[in-house]
């Protein structure tokens, strides 16, 4: 075959599927478009009695319970409370110039407690000198928490802000050991001071956390009462979380009923309002208020014996310097896995811990 006649039979074989093509095209139907003027079906589904109807609504959970859908700031995660762990059962007696623990344990155990919270507390490593067996002494060590601005004004100055020594002196009893820690005050000018618990509520409240830290690190195996006749520890009935907020173990069942009547028949705490639930140390007629017409005393200094002259009268504006026995704290049962637990706010206060601990105590007993 020569080339001729086979370029004749491409160009015939093209044609011919063009022709082909071009037939099949008008024979089928091009259904491609028909959903452009498609219309939907008249007929209505009928659904079995009984059943809801079709709806396209966006559920929202407990919408009926939220007060507004529109976002008023920034949304902050929800997070579950700090659960309260139990403590060993510690005695703390407060004295004028020195606190007093029980402490369920040994003598060895006692001393490393007491050296480990105070570290813990001024933030460095506490050095204790041994004055003897009985009694430890610490270097001077800074406990009062200072703000930016003092830190700067030290620094500058090179003035030293008021340091402690503590001393903790240990007596061994049958089952436990009595340690006495005492704080002195030293000034700037070397000046010292023993720091009187009654008045110095700063260095209390600080008492008070060593004891919540102590009886929180006291656990079965470590106490002495487990190592030699393997007894239960006792546990005390007021708890802490890790924030340090103390609370009051009511056990396995409780209600807010029972929960009232209890405060109300402790002696010392009245029910000062019930909505919100708050309690206080003084009936509801002897509580400060703001507004209330006091005295604006000023004071006279050593010539005159410390005492105050009376000026004029003056309505209160806050309660910055009303004592804590004349405040009233709200209060909360809540439950947890353990059980229930009676909570008292105190954070109005300037030492929370201290005042949260004075009035559990009370309704311990």
């Amino acid at each position: 075959m020569s080339i001729k006649q086979k370029k004749t039979q491409l160009v015939l074989g093209g044609l011919f599927s063009v022709v082909v093509l071009s037939g099949c095209s008008n024979l089928v139907t091009d259904h491609g478009l028909d959903y452009q003027t498609a219309e939907s079906s008249d007929v209505e589904l009928e659904l079995p009695a009984g059943r809801y109807d079709i709806s396209d609504k966006m559920i929202i959970p407990n919408e009926d319970r939220v007060a507004a859908l529109n976002a008023t700031g920034e949304f902050e995660a929800p997070r579950a409370p700090k659960p309260f762990l139990s403590m060993a059962y510690v005695p703390m007696v407060f004295g004028q110039y020195q606190v007093t623990y029980q402490i369920p344990a040994s003598l060895e155990q006692s001393k490393k407690l007491i050296t480990d919270y105070f570290s813990s507390l001024s933030g460095e490593e506490v050095v204790f000198n041994s004055v003897s067996d009985a009694q430890l002494v610490s270097a001077p060590i800074q406990l009062d928490s200072q703000g930016s601005l003092a830190k700067l004004w030290s620094s500058i100055t090179r003035l030293k802000p008021t340091q402690y020594r503590v001393t903790a002196n240990f007596a061994q009893q049958s089952a436990a050991v009595d340690v006495s820690v005492s704080v002195v005050a030293i000034d700037a000018e070397g000046r010292e001071e023993n720091v009187d618990l009654t008045l110095n509520e700063t260095i209390a409240s600080q008492m008070v956390n060593a004891w919540s830290h102590m009886s929180r690190d006291l656990t079965v195996e470590t106490v002495l009462l487990s190592n030699q006749s393997k007894e239960p520890v006792l546990k005390s009935r007021i708890w802490t979380n890790r924030d340090d907020k103390l609370a009051l173990y009511l056990g396995k069942e409780a209600d807010a009923a029972s929960v009232d009547q209890y405060i109300r028949s402790t002696s010392g705490i009245h029910i000062t309002n019930d909505m919100p639930k708050e309690l206080a140390l003084v009936p509801q007629n002897e509580l400060a208020k703001v507004g209330d017409i006091v005295d604006f005393k000023v004071p006279l200094g050593a010539l005159s014996e410390n005492k105050d002259v009376i000026l004029f009268k003056v309505r209160r504006r806050n309660l910055d310097d009303v004592p804590w026995t004349e405040r009233s704290y709200p209060y909360q049962l809540i439950r947890q896995q353990e059980g229930y637990f009676l909570t008292v706010d105190t954070s109005a206060t300037d030492n929370p811990a201290l005042t949260s601990y004075r009035i559990l105590s009370l309704l311990a007993k």
